[in-house]
């Protein structure tokens, strides 16, 4: 795998490989990451900036998103 650094793309090291199997991903990674596998951004902005003309899928969106919050605190 290739690594930019410094404008210049290099081999990953070793180390660094391991390093990045064993990461475990952050808690908004997770989050935003399972948002993605139903809304795209656009699709979020659109319901976010129409929430109060479109409450029910506004509705929707959040429910959505506060059960994942949740499932993804207890990971």
């Amino acid at each position: 795998m290739k690594v930019l650094e410094n404008g210049i793309y290099r081999d990953m090291t070793e180390e660094e490989m391991a390093q990045l199997e064993n990461s475990k991903p952050t808690y908004q990674e997770r989050v935003v990451s399972r948002i993605r596998e139903k809304y795209s951004v656009d699709d979020e902005l659109a319901i976010l900036r129409q929430r109060d003309t479109k409450p029910e899928e506004f509705a929707e969106y959040n429910n959505f998103v506060e059960n994942i919050k949740f499932t993804e605190k207890s990971y």
